[in-house]
């Protein structure tokens, strides 16, 4: 890791006590792993390196742990695909042999899985609900912003790049502990939206169902030179002979500049074109949560009635998370909980 990387990085995590002193180590560490495992100590010779990453590890572990019930676990994850760290939460209710929900939640830029973990509750949910959660983190070796590198070709299919080591992230925690293959779901904000929605068309076998906020459509096109219903049959060429509908449930703010409101439309149409089912919505309900913000919900139905699509149009709200914590100004307390409506939606959605 060079000296302008490490200098760089630090004060953005620091600042205003948006990561505790075990976050921020363990991060280090993690990313002192990778540049080991990379080779890319950029000059910094191997040996002072290593003691580095020893004296930090020491230093983890002899902090305090996160959990005050459940129990906390940390990693990285290699392959020939490359490296990533990943942390997650166990909750108290965990009995191994016993099959257990797992939900994958991916950051989104400039912020790094600690913050995510803290910022959208997820850990704290996965107590109350009894599920197991898994972050996995981008490097700062692989995107300085610490954005998922959705943009790449090798990053848009199954068996390669970001969703193969994201996948084996997946995979070792399905080793470790005792998981329901029916009910793996994934989740992600920004950068970690986009991926989330890869994750989906990559791995339809793997993954139950989708939350996917302020993200976009498969092969993600900006200028909407590619229609969304081209990006559903690139998907299904994707999926293959996996090919299913996969449910997904999106969140979008009317003020977001970053991830323009109408992106989610293509979304929409992406999932519908793969589910065989037409755009419009079959119910529209607006809401209002109290002291927050306004927002419509919509579903979109099969010929059943079965509801494969959600979204949460959140009037004023920007490029945030939806319902998260007041510390944090990527996040947005005043919509409605993306976390607690997500895992709502995820229960109600398991693999048939």
């Amino acid at each position: 890791m060079s000296k302008r990387t490490v200098e760089d990085s630090l004060p953005r995590f620091f600042h205003a006590g948006k990561m505790t002193e075990f976050d921020c180590l363990t991060f280090i560490y993690h990313e002192l792993i990778i540049a080991v495992l990379s080779r890319q100590s950029n000059g910094v010779s191997m040996k002072f390196t290593m003691r580095l990453a020893f004296y930090l590890f020491a230093l983890v572990i002899l902090s305090p742990a996160h959990a005050a019930t459940g129990t906390t676990f940390s990693g990285v994850h290699t392959s020939r695909h490359g490296i990533r760290s990943f942390h997650g939460y166990v909750p108290s209710s965990y009995q191994q042999g016993v099959p257990m929900p797992l939900v994958v939640a991916l950051h989104g830029c400039t912020r790094d899985s600690y913050h995510y973990e803290k910022r959208t509750g997820w850990s704290k949910l996965a107590e109350q609900q009894g599920f197991i959660v898994v972050y996995p983190s981008q490097s700062i070796l692989s995107n300085l912003l610490l954005c998922w590198n959705w943009q790449l070709s090798k990053n848009q299919h199954r068996g390669r790049g970001e969703p193969a080591l994201i996948a084996g992230i997946t995979d070792y925690v399905r080793s470790r502990y005792t998981v329901d293959p029916n009910r793996i779901y994934v989740t992600g904000t920004s950068a970690g939206g986009v991926m989330a929605n890869i994750m989906t068309v990559a791995y339809p076998d793997v993954y139950a169902a989708s939350s996917i906020i302020a993200g976009c459509e498969y092969l993600c096109d900006p200028n909407a030179v590619r229609t969304p219903e081209e990006s559903g049959e690139a998907a299904l060429i994707e999926m293959s002979v996996r090919a299913r509908a996969v449910p997904t449930i999106l969140w979008q703010g009317t003020a977001d500049t970053v991830v323009p409101a109408p992106t989610s439309d293509r979304i929409i149409g992406q999932w519908a074109t793969i589910d065989g089912i037409d755009d419009i919505a079959d119910t529209t309900e607006y809401g209002q949560v109290p002291n927050g913000r306004a927002y419509i919900h919509q579903t979109y139905q099969d010929s059943a009635g079965n509801t494969l699509i959600e979204r949460y149009l959140i009037d004023g709200a920007e490029h945030t998370y939806p319902g998260g914590c007041d510390c944090d100004p990527l996040v947005d307390p005043k919509g409605p909980n993306a976390t607690r409506l997500s895992w709502e939606f995820f229960e109600e959605h398991p693999i048939p």
